[in-house]
């Protein structure tokens, strides 16, 4: 059986993705805030995004096994068009607490698990379309924008100098009629997809453009 690190799995389209790796012989580690789940081939590593600090890395990783996929799948953002009326601020703790989450983290548990990661280990991040097209209606959510923007050139960097195969997933593809059939396509992908490494694909295995 294959081992799976999966972050952000525990709710919505992420349960379903985690719920599908089970199914294609992933033991996936889920690394969630959200709920606890009885399935012997899921094993839950609890964490309070709010709270979440560096330090906290070592206990996440203390009992993981040698990984065959890492893939980022949480998001996390402070901001949204409300905070940029007139008399309304972000708690400047709250924001930089949600760059950690969604940026910094994913950096340093890399680099943490060198000694679980192969040079066949694929390691994902779950972007947005919106890092090449930041719709007017979208763009208050600024932060998210940019955190995603930040993972695409994270993965790139990674790409380049780690030993391990990096890539990128934009979910926002036409032709889906559920979010079960695309996570079914995104396994897919990361199973049979070749010389992945720095790129960036649409579920269907189209490549999404970037930089």
């Amino acid at each position: 059986m294959k081992n799976c690190l999966i972050t952000g799995g525990g709710s919505k389209f992420g349960s379903i993705l985690t719920e599908r790796l089970v199914q294609a012989g992933y033991h996936v580690y889920l690394i969630t805030g959200t709920q606890q789940v009885a399935d012997p081939n899921i094993t839950v590593i609890s964490v309070n995004w709010h709270e979440l600090k560096l330090q906290d890395i070592r206990s996440i990783i203390s009992n993981l096994p040698n990984l065959d996929l890492i893939f980022f799948n949480h998001n996390s953002s402070a901001l949204n068009q409300t905070k940029f009326n007139q008399n309304q601020l972000q708690s400047l703790k709250d924001w930089q607490q949600s760059y950690f989450v969604a940026s910094q983290f994913p950096f340093y548990l890399i680099h943490s698990l060198k000694n679980k990661i192969s040079e066949t280990t694929k390691i994902g991040w779950m972007l947005s379309a919106l890092i090449s097209n930041p719709m007017s209606t979208q763009v208050g959510f600024a932060d998210y924008i940019g955190n995603k923007f930040t993972n695409g050139c994270i993965m790139k960097s990674f790409a380049q100098s780690f030993p391990a195969i990096f890539f990128g997933i934009v979910p926002e593809s036409l032709g889906h009629n559920s979010d079960v059939s695309k996570s079914i396509e995104i396994i897919k992908l990361i199973n049979h997809t070749t010389d992945m490494n720095g790129k960036i694909y649409y579920p269907t295995g189209a490549i999404f453009k970037f930089g």
